[in-house]
């Protein structure tokens, strides 16, 4: 056997040797187990919620920002908030839509543990329901163009008279300009989207509507921003059935935590941009 021969075969040798060392690295990587995430452990439990291990949250899946789909899967800030509340009690989430006006009578047949669904605290009061505590403060907006670096006008309901105002018919903001100024006044449009770009296009000055969904929808557009409010704004709470004293406990340290830790303006700011805070008029 020649010299030249010889070390061809020990070249191929060790290209075999380290071929099957790389196969059989490749099958035990293969074959190793994927990280277990850490296993939930609830913090309450049957009678307290309906089902063990889950929080099953009412919301409604057609109202953006608060919930809806973005590509087949469930998102909004209410979504989020229920996801934020159920891992802090170590259950895992289950969501049921229960439409614009069916959390009162989901959360007493005991369809769900507890609900969002952008319901005013005020509201809940009279749904003879109970809340746990609030997530959002939102109210009816006044929308403008800003451009960057000049200064914010201060509107309010009191200060439109004169001005080409913009609002999404049969909304609550329409209501109120008719109210206030009379039938008429506003130039309605089908949706808000419309009326923003009435509003970029010069079509009005200013656009009257709820300052979270106007927020989201302004994300699409350049120097759109909210100028000021119109009437008073309301806390958004976290609904749960009446005299469910444990329940709305735990619920509440919950939602005093992840406020305290900034997961509620993260979540806000996810959603809505740099939303300011609005002014609750006192009762």
């Amino acid at each position: 056997m020649s010299d030249e021969k010889g070390s061809h075969m020990v070249r191929a040798r060790r290209l075999i040797a380290a071929a099957l060392v790389l196969a059989l690295a490749l099958a035990f990587a293969g074959c190793k187990a994927e990280p277990e995430e850490p296993a939930l452990q609830p913090t309450v439990a049957p009678p307290v919620i309906g089902s063990e291990g889950v929080l099953r949250v009412g919301v409604d899946m057609d109202y953006p920002p608060f919930a809806g789909t973005d590509g087949g899967v469930d998102a909004g800030i209410d979504v989020d908030i229920a996801a934020a509340v159920a891992e802090r009690l170590g259950l895992r989430l289950e969501l049921v839509d229960v439409g614009a006006s069916g959390a009162p009578e989901a959360l007493a047949s005991g369809d769900v543990d507890i609900a969002l669904g952008a319901t005013a605290i005020t509201e809940a009061v009279l749904a003879d329901i109970s809340t746990a505590g609030s997530y959002l403060i939102d109210g009816p907006a006044l929308f403008s163009i800003v451009a960057s670096g000049t200064d914010v006008p201060e509107l309010s309901a009191d200060s439109l008279g004169g001005m080409k105002v913009g609002v999404q018919t049969e909304s609550a903001s329409y209501w109120a300009v008719e109210s206030d100024y009379g039938e008429g006044y506003a130039a309605a449009y089908q949706t808000l989207r419309e009326a923003f770009d009435a509003l970029v296009a010069g079509e009005v000055e200013v656009v009257a509507a709820d300052a979270a969904v106007g927020a989201y929808i302004a994300r699409d557009y350049t120097d759109l921003r909210i100028v000021g409010q119109y009437g008073s704004a309301t806390p958004l709470g976290v609904t749960v059935p009446k005299d469910a004293t444990e329940l709305e406990t735990a619920v509440r340290e919950v939602l005093d935590t992840l406020a305290a830790e900034g997961v509620l303006d993260t979540i806000t700011r996810k959603w809505l941009g740099d939303f300011p805070t609005l002014e609750v008029q006192a009762q």
